[in-house]
């Protein structure tokens, strides 16, 4: 794939994150962020007013597997001291969402009009870290996409719900054992699996069909194929639906924030 002169293999992989952001903060990238800055933590964008700051707090504190928090910005800051103090959040994203009162209302690639003095932004960690962990290893696997689970969330306040997932096949009990191992070693990113095998037993009755995020192709598990189930990062955004938060300003789904903290930094030895 080739973007505004970008290929995205070992160019866009070889990348520093703060190239990166540069890229997106000109539009020069609007795609997914996979493989990109091969081996720094990615991380999920949740922004909101002041008011709600300190019981989104709570309940990602509560609720750890969905949205281990990274970093916290003081109220109005667009910059991450912990995780990359020189980026913005306001354009340093491929792509945006602009909530209010629970529903999308703008989808830009650059966020700077819609941010107010008083968002709070989280940056909470990414199963696509611990992909690319995967991968290193030479471990193979299919992504089903995410879907809202009958796993219920530790409810704090307004926020409640079921937890977000994302699926992914894995042939052999050999790569199933390993992806569970690599994973666990990653708690900033989610950390081992939520549930293992048959996706009936959270509610998701179709698992070709995921209702959170789709890929253009559907895919069909094969006989020889183990589901695991995640914990997904999306889960903010679907309890601040519910919830019909009056603002709020979110990464698109798999457009993440490239931090300058390296994987295994955030790695359980």
């Amino acid at each position: 794939m080739v973007q505004n002169g970008w290929q995205h293999t070992l160019d866009m992989a070889a990348l520093s994150p703060a190239k990166f952001r540069e890229i997106a903060a000109d539009g020069g990238w609007t795609d997914t962020t996979d493989d990109i800055c091969y081996g720094y933590a990615q991380a999920n964008l949740v922004a909101v007013p002041e008011a709600n700051a300190l019981e989104f707090m709570l309940f990602c504190f509560h609720n750890q597997r969905a949205c281990p928090m990274l970093d916290v910005t003081e109220p109005g800051s667009p910059h991450p001291l912990m995780v990359a103090p020189q980026a913005d959040l306001r354009h340093d994203l491929p792509q945006y969402r602009i909530w209010k009162d629970g529903q999308v209302v703008a989808e830009p690639v650059d966020a700077t009009v819609y941010w107010r003095d008083d968002l709070v932004s989280f940056l909470l960690g990414c199963s696509q870290t611990f992909e690319q962990s995967l991968k290193a290893a030479g471990v193979q696997f299919r992504r089903l996409g995410c879907f809202t689970s009958t796993i219920q969330c530790t409810p704090v306040g307004s926020f409640k719900g079921g937890i977000a997932v994302s699926g992914r096949l894995f042939q052999g009990m050999q790569d199933v054992m390993r992806a569970i191992q690599i994973s666990s070693r990653l708690p900033s990113a989610h950390g081992a699996p939520l549930h293992i095998g048959d996706p009936r037993t959270i509610g998701i009755e179709d698992m070709s069909k995921p209702d959170l995020v789709a890929y253009p192709k559907a895919v069909i598990a094969e006989a020889d194929e183990t589901a695991l189930w995640w914990a997904c990062g999306i889960t903010p955004q679907t309890v601040a639906r519910a919830a019909r938060l009056p603002y709020m300003i979110t990464h698109y789904p798999g457009k993440m924030f490239i931090t300058d903290r390296l994987s295994e930094q955030f790695a359980v030895l």
